[in-house]
């Protein structure tokens, strides 16, 4: 049924449900790309979005807020069949249907900063 539901519903129900568990997972996240499959699109948020944003920097950026914290939250969404194509070749650490982890050189701390805050800005 989950399969059924529009993207945009797939999302909301993502960051009302797990907002938590997936800024954890972030917030030292210095190794991986954590994806979330929200039906016509893969999501990742923070450094991940970041990573996520320089494989393929067509991507859409948008941000949310979310109690608890102070600041924006990034996320960076593509269509699902770009980035299916990039899953055939490479390897997957996690391979779920709706949550996939991929690994990924080690994250340059200012870098993922000054294009936090880059983002923030160019959705502003």
């Amino acid at each position: 049924m989950i399969e059924t539901l529009p993207s945009g519903i797939r999302l909301k129900n993502l960051i009302q449900s797990q907002h938590t568990e997936i800024l954890s997972r972030e917030k030292n996240n210095d190794k991986f790309i954590h994806l979330y499959s929200i039906g016509a699109y893969w999501v990742a948020f923070e450094q991940s979005a970041y990573r996520l944003n320089d494989l393929f920097p067509q991507c859409e950026l948008s941000l949310f807020i979310v109690p608890d914290r102070p600041d924006y939250v990034v996320m960076a969404s593509v269509l699902g069949d770009k980035v299916n194509a990039y899953f055939r070749k490479h390897v997957i650490s996690r391979d779920g249907l709706n949550y996939k982890v991929l690994k990924a050189a080690p994250l340059v701390a200012e870098y993922y900063q000054k294009w936090h805050v880059d983002a923030v800005r160019s959705v502003l």
